[in-house]
């Protein structure tokens, strides 16, 4: 059975480690392809808390910088601080910028409540808290416009 892009990105966003591993080794060119908005396999992976997954991924060559079509990388959207922590790992950017300006800092604050062990984690990083976006804003001011009292207190 011949396996598509699809099939690499659905299992890794499932955290079906089994199912990655057998397509990577049975089509190992996979890993390099992207979708039509030019996420990669790593973008689909950190969906999931597995960093078993992240780093069989990376070992095999996924790229922890590919950027998507709006610039965005995997560690702009990664869910999970332990997922975010093999990213750094493995050499990702914390001050990656997106076309719109905007880090994995900005993006996660932009997310919320739900992402402040990444931010925490970001911050202990080095990410620079007082990077603007293209529209002026730092993650700071994200905060401060979602009224996100939780998120705007790791930056006091």
């Amino acid at each position: 059975m011949a396996y598509h892009f699809a099939d690499l990105y659905d299992a890794a966003e499932l955290g079906d480690i089994e199912l990655v591993k057998k397509i990577v080794t049975k089509q190992p060119e996979l890993l390099h392809e992207k979708d039509e908005y030019e996420f990669s396999v790593l973008h689909g992976a950190v969906m999931t808390d597995d960093v078993d997954l992240i780093a069989y991924l990376v070992a095999q060559g996924a790229d922890v910088h590919a950027k998507n079509d709006e610039g965005i990388t995997p560690l702009h959207i990664t869910l999970y601080s332990e997922v975010a922590e093999a990213l750094i790992a493995h050499g990702a950017d914390i001050h990656a910028s997106a076309h719109d300006g905007s880090t994995p800092l900005h993006t996660q604050v932009a997310d919320g409540e739900e992402r402040v062990d990444v931010v925490e984690l970001l911050l202990a990083k080095g990410a620079n808290p007082n990077q603007k976006d293209m529209e002026g804003q730092t993650p700071y001011d994200i905060a401060l416009e979602r009224e996100d009292e939780e998120m705007m207190a790791l930056f006091e």
